[in-house]
């Protein structure tokens, strides 16, 4: 299922808020990402037709079992491509942060898989 840059957002936001607070409140999101909380509501009634969160009504937002891996998936192709911005192109950790926020939304997985064998051999 294709979530788009903005579902892929406030996924990793969730998983991100879960870990630091164990709990997650659309206020939280909300504060964030800097947006308002109808938008936040929306996105999140978004991933709940998507089987990727579940949320009592005005309740805790909590991570399904899928939305919880794809989230853990969409962190892991940021790392990835950030570390290879910073490794091996040397750009500073704020433009590689930047720009992997941007990237890791619009590569392949084929791309992803490539890449990550390029940087497991470039660090050895």
């Amino acid at each position: 299922m294709l979530l788009g840059q903005s579902g892929e957002d406030y996924l990793e936001t969730v998983l991100e808020l879960e870990q630091l607070h164990g709990v997650v409140r659309s206020i939280d999101i909300a504060k964030k990402l800097g947006v308002s909380r109808p938008s936040v509501n929306k996105a999140i009634n978004n991933l709940k037709e998507a089987g990727m969160v579940t949320q009592q009504s005005y309740g805790d937002i909590r991570l399904t079992d899928l939305g919880r891996q794809t989230a853990k998936d969409i962190i892991y192709r940021h790392t990835l491509i950030k570390s290879f911005l910073t490794s091996v192109l040397g750009l500073s950790p704020d433009i590689a942060e930047t720009d992997a926020c941007k990237i890791e939304h619009i590569l392949s997985p084929e791309t992803i898989e490539s890449l990550e064998k390029f940087v497991v051999n470039y660090k050895k």
